[in-house]
């Protein structure tokens, strides 16, 4: 009897595990079927989400802002892919809409950058790229930005590239060109033969020395570019004469400092009248080298034009205090200061040059100045406490009693590089008190009491974690369009 249940067992196992086959390959289909259910959903939301709804005008001008901004590596850490670099390209690939509001617009295509590493990788690609902005971006304006990061050859120019030569023949649309290199003989012999009579804003800043310590040639900026307006350029500018429309100027200076920069400043505002905008930029170079008195410095004159002044330096603080002591700049509206040295700042010079310039301190600064819109501060270079202080930080917070510091204020960055206590919920609190909601009723009185609301806060710790759910109240700002970024050593934490 036994023997005879042993096959109808076996039967009933061998018809379970079909059953169970049979099952699961029906399972299967069911989830395909689901997957499949799940996909048209989402195409079925997309052709009702509110960016199709969105007209071509406002679309087109968002896809603009794209096209336009520097896509370096950001200075918050995150990095930044090669197809960034041509973000019109990446843009007419989202979609059919987009490709063909794309290519209608050749605005979009203006804008480009060049990134050189290896002159033996990429070249291909990059003049099939070249190509189609050049081609797509009709009669536009350009904006160019050259970078070769290998050597280039004292004979070797760059037009030798296929790509640079089809730039050239569009140089009468140049109107903003960087080009960065390790030695830039052979681009300023090719500039000194070019009519760029769009050109607006040059930056050159590469060796002004070639590999036989050869000077660059003066170049004729009034004739080459007679509209240009901005200049950034290593040494004092290549020019023969002295060229009036040029409204912003970034030096840098490092190993031919033979003496200190105050004659060379001095020069440059006499020759340029109309300058603007100063920025500074001194390398490091052996004081010993340098003339070893200093005597008592003349004032060189008062500028009213000048509203930005920029200077990073490693001078010693007896030539900081010939600085301070030499110019005066009344209609200041931007400062940025950065001393690399290890001697001690000159603080009653400083003092008497932003007294001068009305500028007082951090907290009186912004009293004086209710128009500033962007404020950023780095303490690494204080020596003594932070300037980052709880003080500080609720003198920043809106209140309805009393007027904040700074009210027109839409970016904040601060930078802690110091191992000292810093309040966080102070901060938190002062944030929250200049974010109104786009659109509230309290976002309409506090634009009619000429507050403005905060658009973006950047915070970084190089010395400490960041407590994610200490900051968890900024991460609703930021749903709601407040910008925030709070960094730390453990990385970005909002």
């Amino acid at each position: 009897h036994v023997k005879e249940l042993l096959p109808l067992a076996d039967k009933d196992i061998e018809d379970h595990d079909f059953e169970i086959r049979r099952l699961r390959h029906q399972i299967m289909i069911i989830e395909q079927q689901k997957q499949q259910l799940e996909a048209q959903r989402a195409k079925l939301r997309a052709l009702v989400s509110p960016v199709r709804t969105l007209p071509n005008e406002i679309l087109s001008r968002i896809l603009q802002h794209v096209c336009i901004y520097d896509y370096d590596d950001d200075e918050d850490g995150v990095h930044t892919p090669f197809i960034a670099h041509f973000p019109a390209m990446v843009l007419s690939s989202v979609c059919s809409r987009w490709r063909q509001l794309a290519l209608s617009s050749p605005s979009l295509w203006a804008s480009l950058t060049v990134d050189i590493q290896d002159i033996d990788v990429l070249i291909y690609e990059l003049s099939f790229i070249v190509t189609q902005y050049v081609e797509r971006s009709g009669e536009c304006p350009l904006k160019l930005s050259l970078n070769f990061r290998y050597h280039l050859g004292p004979d070797e120019e760059p037009s030798s590239l296929a790509f640079f030569r089809l730039l050239l023949r569009h140089a009468h649309r140049w109107e903003t060109f960087k080009f960065q290199a390790n030695n830039s003989m052979s681009f300023y012999n090719m500039l000194s033969r070019m009519q760029l009579p769009s050109l607006l804003e040059l930056d050159i800043r590469s060796p002004a020395i070639d590999t036989d310590g050869d000077q660059f040639p003066e170049l004729d900026l009034l004739e080459i570019a007679p509209r240009l307006c901005a200049l950034a350029t290593i040494e004092s500018p290549p020019t023969k004469v002295p060229f009036h429309p040029l409204q912003t100027i970034h030096l840098c200076i490092g190993e031919e400092l033979a003496s200190p920069p105050v004659p060379l400043l001095a020069k440059i505002l006499h020759n340029y009248p109309s300058l603007k905008s100063l920025s500074l930029e001194i390398e490091p170079f052996d004081v010993e080298d340098l003339d070893s008195e200093v005597e008592d410095p003349m004032v060189q004159g008062t500028w009213c034009n000048i509203t930005c002044l920029v200077i990073r330096t490693f001078w010693e603080p007896s030539w900081l205090k010939m600085l301070f002591s030499s110019f005066r700049f009344p209609s200041l509206n931007e400062v940025v200061l950065k001393d690399e040295s290890t001697e001690t700042w000159p603080t009653d010079d400083f003092i008497s040059f932003v007294t001068s310039s009305s500028y007082l301190d951090l907290i009186a600064v912004l009293r004086v100045m209710p128009s500033i819109s962007y404020l950023e501060i780095d303490d690494l270079e204080y020596s003594s406490e932070s300037p980052i202080t709880s003080h500080f930080m609720q003198s920043l917070r809106h209140q309805s009693t009393s007027s904040p510091l700074a009210p027109k204020l839409h970016s904040l960055r601060l930078i802690s590089e110091r191992e000292e206590l810093f309040d966080d919920v102070t901060f938190i609190s002062m944030v929250e008190s200049r974010w109104f909601k786009p659109g509230s009723d309290l976002s309409a009185a506090m634009f009619s009491l000429g507050k403005a609301c905060l658009r973006s806060v950047v915070l970084k710790f190089s010395w400490r974690e960041v407590d994610a759910e200490v900051y968890q109240p900024l991460r609703k700002l930021d749903a709601e369009g407040l910008r925030v970024v709070v960094a730390g050593t453990n990385g970005v934490q909002v």
